[in-house]
């Protein structure tokens, strides 16, 4: 959590999850799972800052997601972005509830951007042949 607001953080999750129930007939717990599991990559995007001489290069480098805990964490993030980000409507839990719906029919802004990232990882396959197995 940033800056410490856990129940705020509880509170707009509790929201989001309430209206995702009323708004459709599957289990939210069903959805907020399949969501995940869509939204979930397999691989991310480490940027490093390289210094040549006295400017900056910014340089990303591709690597693998190893562990579940952590794609389940970057799909959770990558939900929550995303919905902090659209301009769909006012309030914050209606955003990520419309965001874990279209994400777990695999229409969500966020499926989009986890497939352009592997999309964008898989051209330049010349930086996994550095990846120890």
């Amino acid at each position: 959590m940033k800056s410490g607001r856990k129940t705020t953080g509880e509170k707009i999750l509790l929201k989001s999850l309430k209206s995702l129930q009323k708004s459709t007939d599957n289990n939210f717990k069903t959805l907020l799972h399949s969501a995940i599991v869509n939204s979930a990559s397999a691989f991310k995007v480490n940027e490093q800052a390289v210094k040549k001489g006295k400017r900056k290069a910014i340089k990303s480098i591709p690597s693998f997601i190893i562990s579940d805990s952590l794609r389940i964490t970057t799909a959770l993030k990558l939900l929550t972005k995303i919905s902090v980000k659209s301009k769909n409507s006012d309030f914050l839990y209606k955003k990520l509830a419309t965001e874990i719906l279209a994400a777990s029919a695999l229409k969500g802004q966020s499926i989009d951007q986890k497939n352009e990232v592997q999309r964008q990882i898989l051209i330049n396959k010349r930086y996994l042949s550095k990846f120890r197995w």
